[in-house]
């Protein structure tokens, strides 16, 4: 391994010290022993003298620049040579930081560092607050458990404020401060039992580290009954005064204590407790209405620029906490100082808790899809206690059985062929409580760790096949569905499959080169996705029909079975929506297929050349469950090979005009849909929306065929839809 830069280095001045050689010459073999014995010799000097005589002896010692020593060591080394010492080898140079850089040196300037003493000394640390200082306080330390929530430390974050280093001598003096601080504490250690408990954070998520902190500390106490009865004897005491300010300071106490009690309601982990959903739901709608009017509070005007932290917030340093970190480089921890941020960023999570709520009525499918989600991802908080509450016990194994019922699987098939279902659920539940944690998870690792539950549901899927075979014999005529089992295991595996690739594009892991071929593996998927529902909801329908009408029925299904699968006479919201996406996916895939082909949306080069390759990686981990057909290179490149052809637009247009057609269809319906299948589409909507325009677009500029004379530039974005890009065609510019 060659030698890099040395550096600059210092030595200790021995007292003896050799001449070093001319420039230029090359260094012999250094004997290392007696430097060795001297080094361990000195060391025993030191241990062996008392603290004073060291300090003074490290304080006569010279230290002098030995980087021309280095430079001259380079010079006679080659390729492949380095120099060790047995008390410094590879690792420590590894290891090793550059002292006195700032973004690596921990210690340095370390006699900057705010302490206790310092801050009182400053009058940082006051003794009393006005009703102004309190709100301002208190807002800081709202916005920093977000952020610890968030993943950074609670040292750097909640901690960093020096009224909690020492709650007996800054928080007792001051009672509203010390009421406040005692419910915001509890809150911190209700949250941190529920992320331990839950077990579903990474690193990036939280850090459970309390770093030598206790947050078992309080103020006036600890138990939640009696936080809470502080907290109403204040506001009782504030009641007369009509200042805004006092106004201020009931509406932060009336929400911590709300937010508190919600968590220790719905996010309980103490044993044989049992989650009180309706009062939490109380609890956090009131803390809904109250983040508004936190809003209208009064906040004292910032010192210097606009953007500067008001004066009071001095009392916020987390270098006060600088000791208690682990040696390295100083991680620094921004806080967010627009106060509407964070009071949006505190609605979602109240919106998010409330969700987890009503999480134990969703079906099996739209829980495994991550049901919290009420804008951005949610925080590791609402992920944990989501979790917490799916997965009681037994719980599982309930939207397991519901979910089977909607696939025509037999109820009475629980005690006619026990030992078979007995052992199909049973396998069935690990696999879903697989899924269940990963749709907690945090994106990222949820697009990694889906990689690998495939081969389980492939695995799965001859034990599904096996209890089909026992059902028709046991059920013969009487079984609605042939394969009920099979059905269920394809669509969740069908579903996963989806939800890994469009993970991809949240997360923006594809190039613009692989969008059409992802879009065109989706299709497929899709298709597959549609052709098993037809067949189940066309088997429902005809359970519910009787006499000559299923005979008739009967007759019509068995020619459309020969032009290509049954179809439901009156398909649900969620098939419809089905179709309208497949629809609009395969319009994309034409559409960027033309686009790419044809030069008019810019692509690395280096993506292009190697899509084979990028193929391979994409859809490696989907092969290991066995598809009808497993879709290869050779097919997508045979699909997109006419996409230079004017027609493509064509075909791409009549795609999301069928798109188009579905969706009015879907919005016409008379039936009750879901809020969630609305919102997506009237997402989808706008992309197809979106895509016509580029398309009309695009027809206009080859003129009926022929070519390009000024190509237009395209671009695309996920502008509408999280998952499905807009294409924008941009004007041309001479």
């Amino acid at each position: 391994k060659g030698s890099s830069d040395a550096g600059s280095g210092k030595k200790k001045r021995s007292k003896k010290k050799k001449k070093n050689k001319e420039p230029g010459q090359a260094l012999g073999p250094i004997d290392e022993a007696p430097l060795d014995n001297a080094f361990v010799a000195g060391d025993a000097a030191v241990a062996a003298a008392p603290p004073a005589a060291a300090a003074a002896a490290a304080a006569d010692e010279e230290w002098v620049d030995i980087s021309d020593l280095c430079d001259l060591a380079m010079k006679g080394m080659g390729v492949g040579e380095m120099i060790e010492a047995p008390t410094f080898r590879l690792f420590d140079a590894m290891s090793a930081i550059e002292i006195m850089d700032p973004k690596m040196d921990s210690g340095y300037n370390n006699s900057a560092d705010m302490t206790l003493e310092r801050a009182e000394s400053m009058g940082i640390i006051a003794s009393s607050l006005s009703h102004a200082e309190l709100v301002v306080i208190w807002d800081e330390l709202l916005m920093y458990y977000l952020m610890w929530l968030d993943g950074h430390t609670i040292v750097q974050t909640c901690f960093c404020c020096m009224y909690l280093q020492d709650l007996e001598r800054f928080a007792r003096p001051i009672p509203l401060l010390g009421a406040f601080l005692d419910a915001f504490l509890l809150a911190c250690r209700a949250a941190r039992n529920a992320v331990l408990f839950a077990n579903i954070f990474d690193d990036e998520d939280f850090l459970p580290s309390m770093f030598g902190v206790d947050l078992e500390a309080c103020v006036f106490s600890k138990e939640k009954d009696e936080v809470f009865a502080g907290l109403q004897k204040q506001l009782k005491a504030l009641a007369k005064d009509k200042s805004s300010e006092a106004k201020a300071v009931c509406c932060r106490l009336e929400f911590i204590g709300d937010y508190m009690l919600a968590l220790s309601d719905i996010g309980d982990t103490a044993p044989g407790s049992k989650r009180d959903f309706d009062s939490a739901k109380r609890r956090l709608t009131a803390c809904l209405a109250l983040v508004p009017r936190m809003a209208e509070a009064p906040r004292p005007p910032a010192a210097g620029e606009p953007d500067a932290a008001p004066e009071v917030l001095r009392c916020f340093d987390a270098s006060v906490n600088r000791a208690l970190l682990v040696p390295g480089p100083p991680r620094t921890v921004q806080p967010i100082r627009d106060h509407k941020v964070v009071l949006g960023m505190w609605t979602s999570h109240v919106q998010e808790l409330l969700l987890c709520g009503d999480l134990m009525q969703l079906p099996l499918m739209q829980v495994l899809d991550g049901a919290i989600t009420h804008k951005d991802e949610p925080n590791v908080l609402a992920r944990s206690v989501a979790h917490l509450c799916a997965s009681e016990e037994g719980h599982m194994r309930k939207l397991m059985l519901d979910s089977l019922e909607m696939y025509l699987f037999p109820k009475d098939a629980v005690q006619h062929c026990k030992k078979s279902v007995d052992a199909f659920l049973a396998h069935s539940e690990t696999l879903f409580h697989l899924l269940l944690k990963l749709a907690h998870a945090n994106r990222a690792r949820r697009f990694r760790r889906l990689a690998h539950v495939f081969s389980d549901f492939n695995s799965l899927q001859h034990y599904a096949w096996q209890l089909d075979e026992e059902l028709k014999q046991t059920f013969g005529t009487n079984l609605r569905h042939p394969r009920p089992c099979w059905v269920w295991i394809m669509e969740h595996c069908l579903h996963a499959m989806i939800a890994k690739l469009f993970l991809g594009f949240t997360l923006e892991l594809y190039d613009v080169a692989e969008f059409h071929m992802i879009y065109w593996y989706v299709d497929y998927l899709y298709g597959l996705r549609i052709y098993n529902l037809n067949e189940m909801y066309h088997a429902k329908e005809q359970t519910a029909m009787g006499g000559s009408k299923k005979k008739s029925a009967a007759r019509q299904d068995k020619a459309a079975a020969l032009r290509g699968g049954v179809r439901p006479r009156n398909p649900p919201a969620c098939l419809l929506l089905f179709e309208a996406t497949q629809a609009a996916v395969r319009g994309l895939f034409r559409l960027l297929a033309f686009c790419l082909r044809v030069g008019l949306l810019p692509a690395p080069t280096a993506a292009v050349e190697g899509l084979a390759q990028r193929f391979v990686l994409r859809f490696r981990t989907l092969e290991q469950f066995r598809l009808p057909h497993l879709p290869s290179y050779r097919d997508f490149e045979k699909s997109s090979q006419a996409a230079q052809a004017s027609f493509v637009l064509d075909a791409a247009h009549a795609s999301f005009g069928e798109a188009a057609q579905i969706l009015e269809k879907l919005g016409t319906s008379k039936e009750s849909t879901e809020a969630k299948t609305t919102e997506s589409a009237k997402a989808l909507k706008r992309v197809v929306v979106a895509n016509q325009l580029a398309v009309t677009q695009l027809l206009r500029a080859c003129d009926g065929g022929k070519p390009l004379e000024k190509a237009p530039k395209v671009t695309a974005a996920t502008t509408h839809h999280p998952h499905l890009v807009s294409v924008r065609v941009l004007p041309v510019t001479n």
